[in-house]
């Protein structure tokens, strides 16, 4: 197994929401908006997203009071595919790491 990881630097764009799962299981769910400049096929390009972000368990719960509206994060982990009950799906990543920057 190898260490296939995302790292992604950005805002967050609304508060984040905190949820108990039955089991008691913290989740927390938030978006970033990332923003920067990088370079394809050897021109500038500027490039953004907005990327769905979850986090569960142990993390979820440390990050319960500490990320607001606006704060600039960066979120390493993986990405996963979700589908809601209407059959939309969208692509989320599953944080691993946090950190205020």
């Amino acid at each position: 197994m190898t260490d296939n990881f995302l790292r992604l630097s950005g805002v967050i764009t609304e508060k984040p929401t905190f949820k108990k799962s039955p089991s008691g299981l913290q989740h927390c769910n938030l978006v970033v908006e990332h923003r920067s400049m990088q370079e394809e096929a050897g021109l500038p390009r500027n490039v953004f997203c907005y990327m769905p972000v979850a986090a569960s368990g142990i993390l979820a719960s440390q990050l319960k009071d500490k990320l607001s509206k606006g704060m600039q994060i960066r979120v390493s982990g993986f990405i996963t595919y979700h589908q809601s009950a209407n059959k939309l799906g969208k692509l989320v990543l599953h944080a691993q790491y946090i950190e205020q920057i």
